[in-house]
């Protein structure tokens, strides 16, 4: 038997997934899945929150040079759940961003010069996502959105 962590993409899935666990009650899974599903209805509501969160720990970098290294740990903690939660919820693309940024923030020193257009440019990304309502993986334009945050990371990273 194979437990997955990720939420099942369709009802097929969720059926299959369903029968593959023995001995869990019909009602405890409706119930947990009842869960999921109000969570899911609530995320963009959250992920806004998280996202704004950002860029005002974006601005305290800015303003605030000798707090700066705190101000950046709350950005990757914040890029974390981000991460963590955009997948969950039906949100793969915001996952992705989310992860190049917590990439930036474990790689990039807070007093880089690079690091506030870093974190700007996955912000504008994140809001641009969640606005627009990009589910699932996108299309070509938020793919290659998403691969350029990548690669400024990348190019910032691999020196």
């Amino acid at each position: 038997m194979t437990i997955s962590l990720f939420a099942p993409a369709d009802d097929a899935a969720r059926k299959q997934a369903k029968a593959d666990l023995p001995g869990i009650a019909d009602e405890v899974l409706a119930k947990a899945e009842a869960v999921i599903d109000r969570l899911a209805a609530e995320y963009p509501n959250h992920a806004r929150r998280d996202i704004a969160e950002l860029d005002r720990y974006a601005d305290k970098m800015a303003n605030d040079r000798d707090n700066r290294a705190v101000h950046y740990e709350e950005i990757l903690r914040i890029a974390h759940d981000l991460r963590g939660q955009g997948v969950l919820f039906g949100y793969p693309l915001m996952t992705r961003c989310a992860g190049s940024l917590c990439r930036a923030t474990r790689l990039v020193e807070p007093h880089d010069r690079a690091i506030l257009d870093i974190v700007r440019a996955h912000v504008a990304a994140l809001q641009a996502i969640l606005e627009a309502g990009v589910t699932g993986i996108g299309d070509r334009t938020t793919l290659a959105v998403a691969a350029g945050l990548e690669m400024l990371v990348s190019t910032r990273t691999d020196r």
